[in-house]
């Protein structure tokens, strides 16, 4: 619950595996309006924090958001890893080309936010 989870004025103390997301608007999936500017301490898989304050995390790696919004994860419950970027023809051609094209398919879905896909069919379990 995003609205619980905001707090001012944190001071945390942070590892290595913590992340701390500087100077972002949150979309939490439930709403229109993205927040004000919010500062977010991620530790491990789970958010610690959420301030529109600066949080003090040292040891944490720092992603300056410069405004930029944070959201979760979008899913894809259909995706074609194999077909996605090339044709059906190229794709049956060399297979070592179609994994290659598929696998930068692939980062470049996880770089437009979807964290999870489903796919439908093809011979995708070599990527």
């Amino acid at each position: 619950m995003l609205a619980a989870a905001l707090v001012l004025g944190v001071c945390a103390t942070a590892s290595a595996d913590d992340v701390l997301f500087e100077d972002v608007r949150i979309f939490d999936g439930k709403g229109a309006a993205l927040s004000a500017p919010s500062n977010v301490l991620v530790k491990g898989n789970v958010i610690a924090a959420i301030s529109t304050s600066p949080i003090e995390a040292e040891g944490a790696e720092r992603i300056a958001g410069d405004g930029r919004t944070l959201m979760p994860g979008l899913i894809d419950a259909h995706w074609h890893a194999m077909l996605i970027a090339s044709t059906p023809v190229e794709a049956m051609g060399d297979v070592g080309f179609a994994n290659l094209a598929a696998g930068d398919e692939a980062t470049d879905t996880l770089m437009r936010g979807f964290t999870t896909v489903r796919d439908v069919g093809g011979p995708a379990f070599g990527l």
